[in-house]
């Protein structure tokens, strides 16, 4: 069957190229896989692809990984599914759902297969006994999830570290095992418990299925991981690597109202948009740089602008968040390419009056002076 499945170039040695046939099913089967989305016309995915071939290979034999190939020329349906716009990109899919973090380090086979094998890791650290978890919920204020189970081996635990492995970066994960953990399992009527820990409002527990990994996953993305983070200078570089365009409120510090509703529509509106994103609040006056670069002052907050990492894209008032879906519509603009167009100079009539603080440009040559005139007072 692997020659008959290579002979029409579905199996490369140990790589895979992705068509519509076979991608669902590559992911459902596998629980880690990396994807090399390329264009044959990309001098750059030219010279990765003959690399990324030989990581495939060297990984062949490793439980539980394989290494993709999508041809972006051929198969556009599967870059535009994974809104891929540049090449070559290198993004993981952990048990069928998309990591926010893509690959961004070195192009060597030997880079990959580290790179690789650091995520096969289990990231899940390990406490003994109450102490150690008095001293780190002391010593920590951000969230973590909690598991006590009968051992390493134990189907629950299996399914906690694959969750872990899933939410990488994005939630911590802590674990008492064996004896550690008899005296909970025993209060527990002898079941393993997984806990949320340092939540504002205490303690919550995990009520789902224990062997239903996507569940928990969802579940403590639901609770763990903030909904919207603040960006700052000390994060910025780390949210940066997750590749992910930023879809940034700039505020005052005194005024988490703006924070509050921002949250809420993000929450209503753009749920499914998380893996696409990043939701962020920042200090307005800490970031008035950026503020400026879109024709703002701190006397103009709150704003609400996309960071693609191109250009910068203003939400025409922050009043219109409370409209139906318009904060989806604004995200769903920047996959389309459609604020893109915008900022170069397309005029669309579609939408005319309906936002603007003042009439749309007729035509691309008064957008292209809108924005000169712009620049003139930044």
């Amino acid at each position: 069957m692997l020659v008959f499945l290579a002979l029409f170039g579905v199996v490369a040695g140990g790589m895979i190229n992705l068509d519509a046939n076979n991608v669902d099913q590559t992911l459902k089967d596998n629980p880690l896989v990396m994807i090399n989305f390329s264009a044959g016309w990309c001098r750059y995915s030219q010279a990765l692809k003959p690399i990324y071939e030989k990581a495939a290979d060297a990984l062949e034999n490793t439980p539980g990984v394989k290494l993709a190939y999508a041809d972006c020329v051929a198969h556009n349906d599967i870059c535009t599914k994974y809104r891929v716009s540049k090449y070559p990109t290198m993004k993981f899919v952990r048990s069928g759902e998309l990591m926010k973090s893509e690959y961004r380090g070195q192009r060597s086979v030997e880079a990959i297969t580290e790179h690789i094998n650091k995520l096969m890791e289990d990231p899940v650290k390990q406490l003994h006994g109450d102490e150690e978890l008095k001293t780190l919920k002391s010593e920590t204020k951000s969230k973590f999830v909690l598991g006590y189970f009968a051992s390493t081996s134990s189907y629950g635990y299996e399914v906690f570290k694959s969750s872990a492995q899933a939410m990488l970066g994005q939630c911590h994960f802590y674990a008492m095992t064996g004896d550690d953990a008899k005296p909970k399992i025993a209060s527990f009527g002898g079941q393993e418990r997984v806990f949320l820990v340092n939540d504002v409002d205490g303690e919550k527990v995990y009520q789902g299925s224990a062997t239903n990994q996507p569940q928990l996953s969802t579940w403590v993305k639901e609770n763990c991981v903030p909904l919207v983070r603040e960006i700052t200078f000390e994060n910025g570089e780390e949210l940066t690597e997750e590749g992910l365009p930023f879809v940034i409120l700039f505020h005052d510090p005194e005024d988490q109202e703006s924070v509050k509703l921002f949250t809420q529509k993000v929450s209503e509106q753009c749920q499914d948009q998380r893996t696409g994103v990043n939701f962020l609040h920042a200090d307005g006056f800490k970031f008035a740089h950026p503020l400026s670069h879109l024709g703002r002052t701190t006397k103009d907050l709150p704003v609400i602008a996309i960071d693609s990492f191109k250009h910068m894209y203003l939400f025409p008032k922050f009043e219109n968040i409370k409209k139906h879906n318009r904060l989806r519509r604004f995200i769903e603009d920047l996959h389309s390419g459609r604020l893109h167009r915008e900022f170069h100079g397309e005029v669309f009539n579609d939408r005319v009056g309906e936002d603007d603080e003042q009439p749309p440009p007729k035509n691309a040559e008064e957008a292209a002076k809108k924005r000169a005139e712009k620049r003139s007072c930044d």
